[in-house]
């Protein structure tokens, strides 16, 4: 399988060029790859560029031997999701990212399992969930990032998409009639934006307020399912109901 390095989406692709200094440790130190090794670039907007190691130093220096573009989704779905305990989180972002998920808010609703001192501490968490993320997309050649927006509160979650969006909430206490069964999705590039509760589900009022917002409300039928196993099903079913796999 050939090795995938990131770079930034503004890099200018030259015949030749060189690594940032922690890819290039990298390729050096970790995985000690030699001058001539074939790997590939992504950047993370669906561009992939085949290169060639032409020298390995504190910044590697590549050859560029083609490149092609790869188009995104052309339904684009976002995920939503009330904070998780533990790992949770990381296993959500590996496998929203395996699945094509273009944008992941999480965000802070009432029944999320974390005291208020654990959640000012979310922020020390991104630079590793970026990381997953990155390292997921190079294991499934997935040329487009999943964009990871800042925690937000349950009520500006609600009003982060606009226009023709289509908005829909997943609620365990919904009726099973009132499920993706029974629900058409709408194809557009506007795309979809999806929410899923936290362990201990969304309260009534929390549910009342998303309505209002324009959120449709469904259920993900009969079986009671674990918070993160609700996210990974829901999300491979409208994948593949969108036609992204």
């Amino acid at each position: 399988m050939r090795r995938r390095f990131f770079i930034h989406p503004d890099t200018t692709i030259d015949d030749e060029i060189q690594l940032s200094e922690n890819e290039s440790h990298h390729i050096v130190k970790v995985l000690r790859l030699s001058v001539g090794t074939s790997l590939q670039l992504l950047d993370g907007k669906g561009n992939i560029h085949d290169a060639q190691i032409l020298a390995t130093d504190k910044r590697v220096l590549l050859r560029i031997t083609s490149s092609i573009h790869v188009k995104g989704d052309a339904v684009p779905l976002r995920v939503c999701q009330s904070i998780l305990k533990g790992q949770k989180m990381e296993l959500l972002m590996q496998k929203c990212t395996e699945l094509g998920v273009a944008e992941f808010t999480p965000f802070y609703s009432e029944r999320c399992q974390l005291k208020k001192t654990e959640l000012s501490k979310i922020s020390q968490k991104y630079t590793r969930w970026q990381r997953i993320i990155e390292e997921a997309c190079k294991q499934c050649n997935n040329p487009h990032m999943m964009h990871l927006n800042p925690v937000l509160p349950f009520e500006k979650m609600l009003t982060e998409q606009t226009g023709a969006v289509q908005k829909i909430l997943f609620w365990e206490e919904q009726g099973n009639d009132i499920s993706l069964h029974s629900s058409s999705l709408q194809k557009t590039d506007a795309g979809l934006q999806i929410v899923f509760g936290p362990e201990g589900g969304f309260p009534l009022q929390e549910i009342d307020t998303a309505q209002k917002k324009g959120f449709q409300i469904l259920s993900l039928g009969p079986r009671i399912l674990k918070a993160e196993t609700a996210n990974i099903a829901a999300v491979s079913i409208m994948q593949h109901l969108l036609g992204n796999m």
